[in-house]
Formats: C-alpha cells, structure tokens, sequence
C-alpha cells in the first residue's frame, strides 16, 4: 500500500470516530464511577479532609470525584434555597459532613437516591451529623448520639456480637489519639477480602458507645479500644467500619478518619477502604486490589 492509500485510510477512519451518531465500542472505553464528596461542614477540619479525599479518588484510576459543599454555618436561606446536589448523577456519595440539617427537599432527593440503589460512605463525625433525621439514622445504624437515644453494640473476646440497650452500658465518646490495631470480622466481604486479619491503623480517634436504631448492621472491622491511662477506652472491642442495607441501597460507615496532621488519611488502610467502600456501595464490587505496602498487625503505612 502506498503513502496516499495510508494517509487516506487514516483520514477515513478519522472521519468515522468523528461522525455523529457513531459510538466507540464499551471495550475500546472504560467509565470511571463517579463519586461526590460532601463537605462545607464539620466539628472536625472539613476543609482539609473533603479535598484531602477528593484528591485521594481521583489519583486512582478507577474514580472520578466531585466536591459539592453545602453553604457556610449561618449562611442566608438563598444559598440553601441554591444548593441541590444532583445525587443522581453519581454512583456513590462521600459524606464529610455535619452541620446545619440539609433543606428538605435536599433530604428527600438524598433519601429517594439511596433508596432507589444508591451508595454512600460515610466517613468519622458525619455520623455525629443530622439528629432525629429518622431515614438517615436507619441507614447509618450507629450514630454519635446519648446513651438513651438507641442501642449499641460490641464484639466480646470471643468475637460475639453484644448489644446494650437504650440506657444501659457505656455511652458515646473517644479517647486518646494513638495507633490502633483493626480486626477484619468478616474476611470473605469484597471490602475487607485479603486484607490481613489484624493490622495497625495510624494515630486516630477512636470512637465508641455509638449508638441508633440498629437495624441490619453488618460489622466489616473492629478495634480494641484500649483503657489504658492516656488512651482512655472502653476495653471493648468497637464497631468501626460496617454497612447497612436502605431499601436497594447500601450505606457504609467508616470511623476512621480524624484530621489532624491528616496522618490517618495517609493510612493505606483508610485509603484502600474509602476506595473498596465507594466501589462496593455504588456496584456490589470491588476492582480495587491489596497494595504490597499495606500496613501489617505491627507497623503502619502511609502514603501522602
């Protein structure tokens, strides 16, 4: 063939891609899923974390994330009556969020997008968020509230489940910030599958006593939550990542997550679960593969 018949076919072919109405074939793309991240609110240093985890999701190949905040505390009604996150448009919702409840119509289109198949993670004190929000309670299951609002739960040395009732046992709290081992509860989850039984966890908040509804609440990992003097723990061991079925969607919630010097969002045990957990809660799958410098029972890993 010579040099004009090539120069020709390639235009041809050019011309082919280019053509309206003409589609590349699914093999010859690849989508990534499409993720939102949710901050503008926090009793912890949202503006640090949200773009922190929006970053995160976005240098893996697999994501591709969004930040939409809501408005400033105290902002004037017409900036709420301006914000209305398009959930639908997104196959998962990271929630850094606690503040201000959310415009009804906002809490509707939330509720409607979970309920009809949609993901969510929920990430550290956007569990502290949204009291007496019924629907967004029964999705997260245990929640930053007091000792009379809900039950809470436990796993014993056995690794038995233990459920509290409302007044009784422990209340909610953290103590100390320190490294913490997680214990993987249940190993044959697309989440935590291949993740090494017992692993250390870097310098976090670590949170117990929470308490809710209760309903359908799968415990993914655990941590011993040490009572020892500066650590100021429970002795039991706590519920820190678990999910929970909303109609045809999925909600998981991950403790994990304190910013301070955003060490524990450099934990390649976090990031590999923010990653599983959107993947999961948005497809029922995980594509995201065990890195060889994830952290081990005696020593952590960080990635910035």
């Amino acid at each position: 063939m010579n040099n004009m018949n090539i120069r020709s076919l390639g235009l041809g072919i050019m011309s082919l891609v280019l053509l309206p109405g003409i589609s590349v074939p699914a093999a010859a793309t690849e989508t990534k899923l499409k993720v939102l991240v949710i901050g503008g609110q926090n009793n912890h240093d949202w503006a640090k974390s949200t773009p922190y985890m929006e970053k995160l999701l976005n240098r893996s190949d697999r994501f591709q994330a969004t930040v939409n905040n809501t408005p400033e505390p105290n902002a004037p009604p017409a900036a709420w009556d301006a914000w209305q996150p398009k959930f639908r448009d997104y196959g998962c919702i990271v929630l850094d969020y606690n503040g201000q409840a959310w415009p009804d119509r906002v809490q509707k289109d939330f509720v409607d997008y979970v309920r009809g198949g949609g993901g969510v993670v929920v990430i550290h004190a956007a569990n502290n968020a949204f009291t007496g929000w019924k629907e967004f309670e029964q999705m997260v299951g245990l929640l930053w509230r007091g000792r009379e609002y809900g039950s809470s739960l436990y796993l014993d040395d056995d690794g038995k489940l233990v459920r509290e009732l409302p007044g009784q046992g422990r209340g909610m709290g953290h103590g100390g910030q320190y490294d913490w081992v997680m214990t993987v509860r249940d190993t044959g989850h697309p989440i935590t599958q291949g993740m090494p039984v017992k692993w250390l966890h870097k310098k976090d908040e670590l949170y117990h006593g929470q308490r809710g509804p209760v309903e359908n609440v799968h415990i993914l990992l655990t941590a011993y939550s040490d009572p020892a003097p500066g650590r100021g723990g429970t002795g039991k061991n706590e519920p820190i990542v678990w999910w929970v079925p909303f109609g045809e969607g999925k909600v998981v919630t991950n403790l994990m997550g304190h910013v301070g010097e955003l060490g524990c969002l450099e934990c390649v045990g976090f990031q590999v679960l923010l990653y599983r957990s959107c993947e999961w809660a948005a497809t029922g799958k995980c594509a995201t593969s065990l890195p060889n410098d994830f952290p081990t029972a005696d020593a952590t890993s960080l990635v910035p």
